[in-house]
């Protein structure tokens, strides 16, 4: 398995976790627990986003091939 389908799993597992989260926050009345659910929710978010961003540096990484031959003309 590549690395790049690890972090698109990882990725999709923080998705789901953040659903749980924002889903049980609607029928949650006490206030202490309603932050904590919040707050780890936020947690689930950040993740994501450096996740999101990992996997965009990776993939837009370029091939060596595409070092020697540049599809871009220099000229």
């Amino acid at each position: 398995m590549k690395d790049i389908d690890i972090l698109k799993d990882i990725l999709q597992y923080k998705i789901s976790n953040q659903l749980f989260y924002n889903e049980n926050l609607i029928h949650i009345r006490n206030p202490e627990v309603r932050q904590l659910f919040s707050e780890m929710r936020n947690d689930e978010m950040r993740g994501i986003e450096k996740l999101q961003q990992k996997i965009q540096r990776i993939q837009n990484k370029p091939y060596i091939i595409s070092k020697i031959f540049p599809t871009k003309s220099r000229f």
